[in-house]
């Protein structure tokens, strides 16, 4: 099985402390989880089982996640500066627009996923 990372978050500093704008309101789902739900429902429309999607926390770093088992990597776009060291322009990391991981537009993400 291929997994698909969502990299919402950056743990940083001795303790780890997540930075990424990820979470909207006290009782909204997170933008990563219901972004990761967009796309399961997505794949499973479009018969793509092969693949599974997970939302990392960010302890990991996005090439840890492509060396276990990943196949793509999904980064927030509030997190680019930060990750100023990943080559975007290689086939495995996706920096998704601000539309996309709002879950507002998929379908960008859709066609990518498709030619792996």
């Amino acid at each position: 099985m291929k997994t698909i990372y969502i990299y919402p978050k950056l743990a940083m500093g001795f303790r780890g402390f997540a930075t990424g704008l990820d979470r909207e309101g006290f009782f909204l789902k997170k933008r990563s989880t219901r972004l990761k739900k967009s796309i399961e429902n997505s794949l499973k429309e479009y018969n793509l089982s092969s693949f599974n999607v997970e939302v990392t926390h960010g302890f990991e770093s996005p090439e840890e996640l492509l060396e276990n088992d990943g196949v793509l990597v999904l980064i927030s776009p509030y997190l680019k500066s930060l990750l100023g060291h990943i080559d975007f322009s290689k086939s495995e990391y996706y920096l998704l627009s601000e539309a996309e991981y709002n879950s507002e537009n998929i379908d960008n993400i859709l066609k990518y996923i498709k030619t792996l």
